[in-house]
């Protein structure tokens, strides 16, 4: 019975705010609106909404602290709460209205401690849910720039983030799909609202409603985590025309900042044996091969020993239509030893005076004997040096593990010093517009302010304030809000594993620290989300880093050892 009358008061509260409730915001630029498809929320048939702030859908009214179940039963979305069920069909919208001023104002997403401020639009597609939030440009920015950039960045480096973040985003708000951009590398990374990241957020502030122009029009701001010492054209990335403000320049800001993406093999000049060629053992060998014969050598590769590398260099620029410092082959000039065919032995002398005596029985008719086999000589040095010219992309690349992005690209040189050539690659990310790790430099080292790196990043563009037309909906009357039910019982905080041991000389201790408090994060056998899961961490657990591989940590415990994802822990300072 309690369950009707609850049921019927929604309703009743649902019919009287009907005529007061706006149409959510239209993702245009004058609004400010960003709509931002969240594929990092796991979901698939069921979403737990914790509304944090002040919201109503279809017209109900809802208190600050309350939780929604959404549900997809039957191709349908289905929505709980205290024992209201409500069918909304393929669609719905929690909209977000103002609140009290400093207190927080969003949404939190299957018990993450992140906030998402803005309208939530939930879709079905294809039976599983799809999330869009509606949030305004100045809030969106505020789960943007911490995670581009690092909030412990120079703030001269995030005011410059956060412009052309801005940029970026506005660019691209009010087109005919459901969202704008997406919250990964698709577009720039979006985790939601944490208060701790207080420099960013100044920095946002700061610059609020700055974009970049070009002519009338809102700039292309792409930016790169390194760019690896050369910003890169957009016509080499995408394709398409030139873009004036986006140049090709060598950025040594970049380079010289030791924080940037650099990966290193070394070629020692002096060889004691092949085995001292590593992962080129191989191709070198098999290049060497055709050399060698017609030299008057073996050329079976068992039979060539390379005993020094005499010179590096990479060449063969990718494009000839700039000064790009993407090479496409390594050359290597290498010493080698080989063995040469010595002349056949000479054949036992017969005298054609000796006489034949027949045998008292018949003797079989002599086997056909083989003619000599080859001799070989001695090992010896080949007088000539070898030229041998491997493929950087992606063989020299690959077999060093050079490689960063997986999209050769990278930036590899060669150094030279007295023991070794050192093969250098660098360039995390596409390389074009602005690097934010020569931002980073530029801020911390030469004191740059946010207007200096953007001018030398993206040269002709101008910097432009604008103002938004985009406002929340009146707040709500306290006599339509629902009545909230009792306060769930806590549930008991799982026992964190030990980690009593002591870091060693290349390790350092982590904190599980970027999920939700009530989330948990898995620790898997291998780097891999297919790998089988060891063990359920949550929110708090210490851990020790023993190495890297790519997005993972290998990470140790008292007990246990496994792999994590880089994203979901902060390293203890």
């Amino acid at each position: 019975m309690k369950k009707i009358v609850r049921a019927a008061a929604l309703f009743l509260s649902a019919v009287m705010l009907w005529a007061c409730v706006l149409m959510p915001a239209r993702a245009e630029k004058s609004s400010g609106i960003v709509r931002v498809l969240l594929t990092k929320v796991s979901v698939t048939n069921q979403l737990e909404i914790a509304l944090d702030g002040s919201y109503t859908l279809d017209g109900i009214a809802f208190q600050r602290g309350s939780h929604l179940l959404v549900s997809s039963e039957s191709g349908s979305l289905m929505v709980y709460y205290e024992g209201m069920a409500l069918e909304k069909g393929k669609s719905l919208v929690l909209t977000r209205h103002q609140t009290e001023a400093g207190k927080e104002n969003g949404v939190r997403l299957n018990g993450a401690y992140v906030l998402h401020p803005g309208d939530l639009y939930v879709y079905l597609k294809n039976g599983d849910m799809q999330l869009v939030l509606h949030a305004p440009v100045e809030e969106y920015l505020l789960g943007v720039v911490p995670y581009e950039m690092s909030d412990s960045f120079p703030l001269e480096a995030l005011k410059a983030q956060a412009i052309a973040a801005r940029t970026y985003a506005l660019k691209r708000a009010g087109g005919s799909a459901l969202y704008d951009v997406e919250d990964n590398t698709n577009d720039q990374a979006y985790y939601g609202v944490k208060a701790e990241y207080t420099n960013a957020a100044k920095a946002v502030k700061e610059t609020a409603g700055i974009c970049g122009f070009a002519g009338d029009q809102l700039a292309d701001c792409y930016y790169t985590a390194s760019n690896g010492g050369q910003t890169e054209l957009p016509q080499h990335v995408w394709g398409g025309g030139a873009i004036s403000y986006l140049r090709m320049a060598d950025d040594h800001y970049d380079v010289e900042n030791p924080e940037s993406v650099v990966k290193k093999a070394t070629l020692k000049k002096t060889l004691n044996g092949n085995e001292d060629l590593g992962a080129l053992r191989e191709p070198i060998l098999s290049y060497l091969s055709e050399w060698m014969e017609s030299k008057g050598y073996d050329g079976e590769e068992e039979a060539i020993r390379v005993t020094g590398i005499q010179s590096a260099e990479v060449a063969l620029p990718l494009y000839y239509d700039s000064p790009t410092k993407i090479m496409t082959l390594l050359r290597l000039t290498l010493t080698v030893q080989g063995r040469r065919l010595s002349p056949w032995p000479d054949e036992e002398e017969v005298s054609i005076f000796s006489f034949y005596t027949p045998s008292p029985e018949a003797s079989p008719s002599p086997a056909p004997t083989d003619p000599p086999s080859e001799k070989w000589g001695p090992m010896e040095t080949v007088p000539d040096t070898a030229l041998v010219t491997l493929d950087l992309f992606p063989l020299v690349e690959s077999a060093l593990g050079l490689s960063i992005n997986g999209g050769s690209n990278e930036i590899i040189t060669v150094r030279e010093t007295d023991s070794a050539f050192i093969l250098e690659s660098r360039r995390y990310g596409h390389g074009v517009g602005m690097s934010q790790r020569g931002a980073q430099w530029m801020a911390g080292h030469y004191n740059w302010n946010h207007e200096q790196i953007l001018r030398f990043y993206y040269p002709g563009m101008a910097l432009k304030t604008l103002s938004y037309t985009y406002s929340l909906p009146a707040p709500l009357s306290a006599a339509f809000l629902s009545t909230p039910g009792p306060a769930a019982t806590p549930t008991p905080r799982p026992t964190l594993m030990p980690v009593s041991s002591t870091p060693g000389p290349e390790e350092y201790k982590v904190l599980v620290t970027n999920i939700g408090v009530t989330s948990y994060l898995n620790l898997r056998a291998k780097p891999s989300t297919q790998a089988e899961v060891i063990r359920i961490l949550y929110y708090g657990q210490a851990l020790i880093v023993t190495g890297e591989e790519g997005d993972w940590y290998a990470v140790r415990t008292d007990d246990l050892t496994g792999y994590v994802m880089k994203d979901f822990v902060r390293k203890v300072e």
